[in-house]
């Protein structure tokens, strides 16, 4: 497994807060922290308290996924596994995380997934020391992680 849970929240950037930030973005206007998480590869550790507070703010709606939802993704989606990549990735666009994973053993964080449906490019950080996620990321994985997303955001 990716990350060691027994528990997972789900963030999701608001329609809102993201027109603004295009707007800011338009108008050469910096969003500070929301640009950071939307946009790049940070948190770059999973003690960071800014990152939190940001993502438990109005830009963002929390989700408790089910205990079904959490077994789920531990055994189907954030595992390890061999897969045969017969072809290199190659991205069209940067990615924008607007859906974001935390996972937690016993109340603590241990890993972060935020996601980007839109090209598929992924930011993991896990407590564990070493994950292999270069099989990450089919195109099933990705169809059963909007699913999942869709459902919350009922």
């Amino acid at each position: 497994m990716f990350f060691d849970f027994d528990t997972v929240e789900y963030y999701s950037l608001n329609k809102n807060k993201e027109e603004e930030m295009g707007k800011n973005n338009s108008k050469s206007i910096d969003n500070g922290i929301f640009d950071k998480i939307f946009f790049d590869n940070y948190p770059e550790k999973l003690n960071n308290d800014i990152f939190y507070k940001t993502i438990n703010s109005e830009g963002f709606s929390k989700f408790a996924v089910s205990q079904k939802d959490a077994e789920y993704l531990k055994g189907n989606i954030f595992s390890e596994k061999t897969s045969i990549k017969t072809l290199q990735t190659v991205y069209a666009c940067s990615p924008q995380y607007r859906d974001i994973l935390v996972f937690k053993k016993k109340n603590q964080i241990s890993g972060i997934a935020k996601i980007c449906l839109s090209c598929h490019q992924f930011y993991f950080i896990s407590s564990k020391k070493e994950i292999k996620t270069e099989d990450f990321g089919t195109d099933g994985e990705y169809k059963s992680l909007e699913k999942l997303f869709k459902k919350y955001k009922k």
